[in-house]
């Protein structure tokens, strides 16, 4: 009775991830159009909205929502490790889930490069977190449980990819296997996906590929994507971890002291990149990447270093935000650089490799990085290509970042959350941000 009664939380909990995260969706495209509208005929606004929505948010971070800013993958995996289930409440709560949702779509209405996944992931790791308080015993085995659970349910609504959500929670948050927990985690992984596809059918997050890399010479150059896309990758993750080893003192100083004037400085750095790039680099890119692998649309040249710099510069600056969409977008940049260089490539099918590349470079997650790839294009014909991508990308990725991004920052949040010193300042989790 008491499975029965844990499988039922489980699937309420799942449901409401799911409609949230509908909701979520519709609110994400309509911020974009809303600010791809104001700027289209004044491009010069950019200048003036980017820096003040950027203070703004991270104002509102600190004064009314401490524990929203960043992803929300950290804050989730740093609940995991928590003893004390008031502390998971801290970064799981109703309020901090209100902030998530409400901070990121005022992010995608003032042109900040980020994505909705993380937040995804954090908004369902406390709907489960609630819904365990609904008269099950808080042990700390079920609060891990519930954390886990969510963060499947997450990243099933924001891919529409449940197989992708399931692989998340126990290669990237638990990073083992057991199957007491798997069966949990699939139940709610399912129940979200299912909740979805009730309200708006089978929609893979990028359409159908029909991606080819025949079997020729071309394949050699994969590895070479990889490779580059791993180095990448690793290196955003390097500078989100450790952003004080690549910043100026006067930059880190002016983060440290007065965060909310450095927010302002970070959106007027992303207005010049977003308007050097003629608008492709602001918010997730969404559109410019499910060009490149459903329709073959080339991308400029320079699309993939211009969106890596704003990607680094929103997340940089404090708002809440995910990075996976703008990875991707990353990653499709890294590809199609190789279809500008040898021209007759498949730009689709390079797309896809270097997305796989970059993107598993910056999460060292090689299984979550091919499967999300595989199952939001709903083409399996490149599942080889695209494994080989990710392990390779993740191998190289080591080279330059020793420990996976979303660890290394839940380590640091834990520490922030526990009252427990930080080794040194950093930009990426503001300390007051999660104290006040």
């Amino acid at each position: 009775m008491a499975a029965l009664k844990r499988n039922l939380i489980f699937v309420l909990a799942a449901i409401i991830t799911g409609l949230v995260s509908i909701a979520f969706g519709i609110g994400v495209v309509r911020a974009t159009a809303l600010f791809q509208n104001v700027t289209a005929q004044r491009g010069w606004i950019v200048f003036l909205l980017c820096p003040a929505g950027l203070a703004l948010i991270v104002y509102l971070t600190r004064q009314v929502f401490p524990g929203a800013q960043g992803s929300g993958i950290p804050q989730a995996m740093a609940g995991l490790q928590m003893q004390d289930s008031a502390d998971v409440d801290s970064v799981l709560s109703l309020r901090i889930a209100v902030g998530k949702f409400l901070l990121t779509l005022i992010g995608f209405a003032t042109g900040a490069s980020i994505g909705k996944e993380g937040p995804t992931v954090q908004i369902g790791c406390a709907a489960m977190n609630i819904c365990g308080r609904m008269g099950l015993e808080r042990t700390h085995a079920l609060q891990r449980l519930l954390i886990l659970a969510g963060g499947a349910a997450g990243i099933t609504c924001a891919f529409n990819a449940p197989v992708a959500g399931i692989i998340f929670a126990i290669e990237e948050m638990a990073r083992s296997f057991d199957d007491r927990q798997v069966r949990s985690i699939i139940l709610a992984a399912f129940a979200s996906g299912i909740t979805l596809l009730f309200v708006l059918g089978y929609q893979p997050y990028f359409g159908f590929s029909h991606a080819v890399l025949r079997l020729d010479w071309i394949w050699l150059l994969i590895p070479v994507c990889a490779v580059i896309g791993g180095l990448a990758g690793g290196l955003f993750a390097q500078i989100l971890v450790t952003p004080w080893k690549f910043l100026p003192g006067a930059v880190n100083r002016l983060a440290q002291k007065r965060p909310v004037v450095f927010a302002a400085f970070c959106g007027l750095v992303l207005a010049a990149i977003g308007y050097a790039s003629h608008g492709m680099v602001f918010d997730a890119s969404y559109a410019n990447a499910r060009d490149a692998m459903v329709s073959g649309v080339l991308p400029p040249v320079d699309f993939g270093p211009l969106k890596f710099l704003a990607t680094l510069v929103s997340y940089l600056s404090g708002i809440p935000g995910g990075i996976f969409a703008p990875s991707l977008a990353v990653g499709v940049g890294v590809g199609t650089a190789f279809v500008h260089l040898l021209p007759g490539l498949p730009v689709a099918g390079f797309a896809m490799v270097g997305m796989a590349g970059y993107f598993a470079g910056v999460v060292q997650s090689p299984l979550t990085a091919a499967v999300i790839v595989i199952e939001m294009t709903s083409d399996p014909s490149m599942s080889v290509p695209v494994g080989i991508a990710a392990i390779l990308g993740t191998m190289a990725s080591r080279l330059v970042c020793k420990e996976p991004v979303y660890h290394a920052m839940s380590h640091q949040f834990l520490r922030v959350v526990e009252n427990r010193p930080m080794p040194k300042p950093n930009t990426v989790e503001p300390a007051p941000a999660a104290e006040h």
